[in-house]
């Protein structure tokens, strides 16, 4: 018998949330894996996010290398596009694996949608796209238990028709589903690589996360994991083998939301349209403004609904004029105090400095210089100003009175010469509590209370263990790009450098 490897991947597990969970009932498999594997935290990508994070634990290369940095990448005309991890340029390691000779289970791999093209893998996709297979057997699994992904309720929970409650159990459905699903599916097949990926975890943390009763909400969806989790580790003392539990990121409650591009425009680093700001004014003199009020709900419905998949799936040629229509049609989206900003609504000639796509614990702000259309920034004048902005982001002080910004970080540091996109110039990382949003604008305050979808958020640190554990100096800090070689290195599978 070769040996066994069993993954398993838990989007936006924290640490401290584990340890929280691991003392209830059905939950002493997480225990164990506390205490026999050392599980320990794991510093995941900047920012720490889904897209950017689950293609470096599977190839081992940094965000600018694998050409994701985020779910979104900013092209040169300011409008950001939809970016995805392409496995058939960068492969996993399942596909090294599998290449040896060895026989691989991979279920729900977060943000790989592609159906391997060769052998030794039965696969069935990942998020965020539906569920496929190419086996007949777990497509009669995927009958068998109802199982076609996470489930898609997200919209319904955000716009209230939906209430966490039941939202909850569509998530411990398909996690149940999921974990049932692998269980039979190894039944009778000697696999040498299995690797089961569960996604709930972080849509349903988003919403609950900050509430008090959030254990009734997300224990359920642990200790489903912590089932298959049990199953797996008795399969490695029996076969001895091992068992691996990573995730791409970890995840906090969250008190407070830091309106970034707020206070860069009210430092003067980014500036809105005169139209734009004729409308904020007129409408913040209205204390009845709500967010059907003026175009927000139009607008608002037209980057939700159908109409943006639409937009997305335009060429990027096309893409600028549907933005720049949408500018002119339906400008500033008002709700109360806070308005709605995007790229599109700013006055790109005269701004220097703007926040984008990132809107997590950790923003991504962008000098504007050559690299954009209308860059009005000097080369001579980035690197000063770079400086300036952190030094003014640093000093700043949160609605307690303590410190803001936990650490500023180099964006070309950390990407490197990249080419395949445009990188950020500075990573802004929020203190515990807080998460950094870029989308709202107010003229009196630089902080709002997060809204249901935002409730809870992400962190840096998500989490490794290794089943027995094998890792001599018991660091205290795993990197995520370590993942990769460690699993290789399980196998002996010595990989070519790319």
């Amino acid at each position: 018998m070769g040996k066994k490897l069993y993954l398993i991947g838990i989007d936006a597990a924290p640490l401290w949330l584990i340890k929280k969970f691991s003392q209830e009932k059905n939950m002493a498999s997480f225990n164990k894996m506390i205490k026999e594997s050392n599980l320990i935290e794991m510093e995941s990508t900047l920012p720490p996010m889904t897209g950017a994070a689950w293609p470096t634990i599977y190839t081992g290369l940094n965000p600018g290398k694998h050409g994701v940095p985020d779910f979104f990448v900013m092209k040169n005309d300011y409008t950001p596009d939809l970016v995805y991890y392409d496995s058939s340029k960068n492969p996993p390691f399942w596909k090294d694996i599998a290449l040896s000779g060895k026989r691989c289970l991979v279920i729900t791999p977060a943000t790989d949608i592609t159906l391997p093209e060769y052998p030794n893998v039965d696969m069935i996709t990942g998020f965020p796209l539906k569920a496929r297979t190419n086996n007949n057997r777990l497509e009669a699994l995927m009958k068998k238990y109802d199982f076609y992904g996470e489930p898609d309720v997200e919209k319904e929970m955000k716009s209230g028709k939906m209430t966490e409650k039941e939202g909850s159990m569509h998530f411990l459905k398909s996690t149940e589903a999921r974990t049932k699903l692998a269980i039979e599916a190894m039944k009778g097949e000697n696999y040498d690589f299995v690797y089961v990926c569960y996604t709930e975890t972080d849509r349903l943390q988003h919403f609950v996360l900050n509430k008090k009763n959030m254990d009734e909400y997300l224990l359920p969806i642990y200790q489903s994991i912590g089932r298959y989790l049990d199953h797996v580790m008795r399969l490695a003392d029996k076969e001895k083998g091992a068992v691996m539990i990573v995730s791409d990121h970890g995840a906090q409650p969250i008190k407070y939301k830091f309106l970034i591009n707020s206070w860069m425009i009210k430092n003067g680093y980014a500036k809105l349209k005169g139209s734009i700001m004729e409308k904020i004014t007129d409408t913040s003199k209205s204390s009845e403004a709500t967010e059907s009020d003026s175009g927000y709900g139009i607008r608002d419905k037209l980057l939700k609904s159908r109409l943006r998949n639409v937009y997305d799936r335009l060429p990027h040629s096309m893409k600028g004029i549907v933005s720049k229509s949408a500018g002119r049609i339906l400008p500033a989206s008002n709700a109360g105090r806070y308005t709605r900003i995007h790229l599109f609504d700013y006055d790109m000639e005269n701004t220097k400095a703007f926040a984008a796509i990132s809107n997590i614990n950790v923003a991504t702000i962008w000098i504007n210089d050559k690299r954009f259309r209308k860059g009005s920034v000097s080369p001579s004048e980035k690197d000063k100003l770079k400086r300036e902005i952190s030094k003014k982001l640093l000093s700043l002080k949160d609605k307690e009175g303590k410190k803001l910004i936990y650490k500023i970080y180099d964006g070309s540091a950390y990407y490197g010469k990249t080419s395949l996109f445009i990188p950020p110039d500075l990573f802004v990382e929020a203190m515990p509590g807080y998460m950094i949003d870029i989308f709202n604008f107010s003229s009196n305050s630089l902080f709002m209370e997060p809204e249901p979808p935002k409730r809870g958020d992400h962190t840096k640190m998500g989490i490794y263990g290794f089943y027995p554990w094998k890792n001599e100096d018991k660091t205290n800090i795993f990197k995520i790009n370590d993942v990769y070689q460690t699993v290789l290195d399980y196998y002996g599978i010595k990989k070519k450098k790319r």
